[in-house]
């Protein structure tokens, strides 16, 4: 029961991130460049969480 929520916990944080990075990004299309730079480094960042659960 652990190991399912120990899987579940990093994926869902991950899509978490990516969906908050997309939001970032389409701030930064409207003139905000620092949310842009946020946008491309969460959805980085959460790609690599749930990638790292399916490797690990």
């Amino acid at each position: 029961m652990t190991e399912a929520v120990n899987k579940w916990i990093p994926i869902f944080a991950g899509l978490l991130l990516i969906l908050r990075g997309l939001l970032w990004i389409v701030d930064g299309k409207k003139g905000n460049k620092r949310s842009y730079l946020f946008g491309i480094a969460a959805i980085v960042v959460g790609s690599l969480m749930i990638i790292a659960v399916f490797l690990g």
